[in-house]
């Protein structure tokens, strides 16, 4: 009887002490259900914690195209990526030789680097100039982490890409691929920061074509998301968030009326989704700011589908191939079921114009291109699909381009958690913008910082940059000789500390849109801004009851012909987009340089 009285009290005390463990459980709510969110998630998961994963569309897998694979690079480029590929046994396949450097449709005539060489020297050798001036400003930043070192490096900060471009008078074929190159891994080159410009060059700077496009992940980024929520208890899809209280005891996350309540947040949405969700207390100052203020590149991605190729054979089956005449960049490939998709981005401000048409307008203006160029393209026209980042509200865009002075204000800004909320996404990352490496890293590491906070590590805020270093950086330049003089071919003092986007002297809307322009592109409209964010309340919201852990199966992965979009796609999109391949540079002082790519892989925040 004594030894059955001992059993049941250890019983009862084994009991009270697994509730005890259980009330100490750490929880997390992890916002956002692309790669990056996906990854933050999944990695607390594995440390013990609750988590919780809220997405606003009904699908998984965040910024996926349309293309039905995506080209990826090996260990040493894309480690975390990769690692993830072999834990996960996701199966690639090696890459072809004909996918490694980009082809050029110049006025409807296929060019692969050798054939432009050979017919058109002088374009060849303009873009071996360029890519050889952009490997010299690369070189200028010793850190790719501190790109604004100095007050010359500080000063390309205030400058756009256009202005530079102009100093380096290119002759018009040369430049109009140069433009359609960095809109479609970026934005438009009036609207892009030159220090930007230059350190993510000097991220991949010589780093070999080879090592970039190393591998085909079939499916795309949305076969790993996929293997991300199989892994994952609680995912709550058609859940968009509204709004977010912190307080000492936790966090509070509502979607509609329903509350969740956990310890600690990842944010892990695009800046413009963010500003739209009401913070109490709210975002500093210099967050608000970089919420209406950051640029991001905007992109459009249609799918034409052809029952037969109406291309030259010698542009292959795939590989990017850059146009000078509205087309964007376009990506052949076979079509799964026979027939052949052109994938096409149009991006920058071309997308921009383009914000107002319909689906079915938008693709019939390609379509009349297209056919010009290769008569066959409407009697073989079978369809299309469209992807449209730029008037999707919750993206704003496509992917981070940060446009002039605007390092200076918002550099890593969103690396450090405010209170209990730690932000992840493509955007976060300083390294790889835009790219799957880049969504992953910052998952992880949001991950990191919430199990930090958990453990008491405190984080310093974030000091915004002083008011008068703009002014500061602007007349250290003048003051400086060599450096620009040798960038931009005269005097330092007449380098402009703010840029100008060139004029625009073609008239007309389609002729400004698909025109081949002698001339620098169009002076670019203001930066389209966020949403203005709501201001926080004066008192918080009642407190609102714990929603149960439901576990939701199965979980779709968005979309259903899944791609790479490519950065502006997929840098390591950019670059599912979400960053392209370019031909190899011009060695520069003895060394080979290979041209600095962001990856235009998936990208999927």
């Amino acid at each position: 009887m004594a030894a059955a009285w001992v059993r049941l009290c250890a019983l009862v005390l084994i009991g009270v002490s697994s509730g005890a463990a259980l009330a100490k459980d750490k929880t997390a709510i992890v916002v956002g259900g692309g790669l990056a969110g996906l990854t933050a998630a999944y990695e607390l998961q594995n440390k013990g914690w609750q988590v919780t994963l809220l997405e606003a569309k009904s699908g998984m897998g965040g910024r996926s195209g349309l293309a039905t694979s995506e080209w990826i690079g090996n260990d040493k480029t894309q480690p975390v990526l990769n690692r993830y590929l072999q834990q996960f046994k996701v199966a690639t396949l090696p890459a072809p030789e004909f996918v490694r450097t980009p082809g050029y449709l110049i006025d409807g005539e296929y060019f692969s680097a050798a054939d432009l060489a050979a017919k058109q020297p002088a374009t060849a050798e303009a873009l071996k100039r360029y890519e050889k001036t952009l490997d010299d400003l690369a070189r200028s930043i010793d850190d790719p982490l501190n790109p604004a070192a100095n007050s010359t490096l500080f000063a390309l900060d205030q400058m756009n890409v256009s202005t530079w471009l102009d100093k380096l008078q290119l002759p018009a074929t040369a430049r109009q691929l140069v433009n359609q190159q960095i809109r479609t891994r970026y934005d438009e080159p009036s609207r892009l920061s030159l220090l930007y410009f230059a350190q993510q060059n000097r991220v991949y700077r010589n780093v070999s074509d080879r090592d970039l496009r190393a591998a085909r992940l079939p499916g795309g980024s949305p076969v790993l998301a996929q293997a991300f929520v199989k892994q994952l208890k609680t995912i709550k899809t058609s859940s968009p968030v509204t709004s977010i209280v912190q307080d000492k005891d936790g966090v509070t996350v509502k979607v509609g009326a329903v509350g969740y309540q956990a310890d600690y947040l990842v944010m892990a949405v695009p800046l413009r989704a963010l500003a739209k969700i009401q913070m109490t207390p709210g975002l500093d100052n210099q967050h608000l700011a970089a919420l209406k203020g950051t640029n991001y590149g905007w992109r459009d991605q249609l799918m034409l589908k052809f029952k037969n190729p109406v291309w030259e054979s010698r542009a292959r089956m795939s590989g990017e191939i850059f146009s000078n005449t509205g087309l964007g960049m376009l990506w052949i490939e076979p079509a799964l079921k026979g027939g052949a998709n052109v994938v096409i981005n149009l991006s920058g401000d071309n997308a921009r114009l383009l914000q107002a048409f319909g689906d079915k307008q938008m693709v019939d203006q390609v379509l009349i291109r297209l056919h010009a160029f290769y008569p066959q393209a409407r009697g073989a026209f079978t369809g299309y699909e469209v992807r449209r980042y730029s008037t999707d509200a919750g993206m704003g865009g496509a992917y981070l381009a940060f446009g002039p002075g605007q390092i200076s204000k918002y550099w890593r800004l969103w690396e450090r958690p405010v209170q209990r909320i730690a932000f992840a996404g493509e955007h976060t990352d300083a390294l790889y913008p835009g790219t799957l490496e880049g969504a992953l890293r910052s998952g992880q590491r949001a991950a990191g910082q919430v199990q930090e906070l958990a453990a008491g590590k405190s984080f310093d805020p974030v000091k915004a940059a002083p008011v008068a270093a703009a002014a500061v950086g602007a007349a250290a330049a003048k003051d400086q000789g060599g450096f620009f003089s040798k960038l931009f071919g005269g005097s330092a003092k007449k380098a402009p500390a703010q840029a100008e986007a060139a004029k625009d002297d073609k008239p007309g809307f389609f002729s400004r849109l698909f025109g081949a322009s002698d001339k620098p592109e169009a002076k670019a409209a203001p930066i389209a801004k966020a949403e203005e964010v709501a201001p926080a309340p004066a008192a918080a919201p009642a407190p609102v009851a714990p929603a149960p852990v439901v576990q939701q199966q199965p979980v779709k992965v968005a979309p259903a012909k899944p791609a790479a979009a490519h950065k502006p796609a997929a840098k390591p999109v950019h670059k599912p987009a979400a960053k392209p391949v370019p031909a190899k540079k011009a060695t520069a002082k003895g060394e080979p340089a290979k041209k600095a790519v962001v990856n235009t892989q998936a990208k999927a925040n």
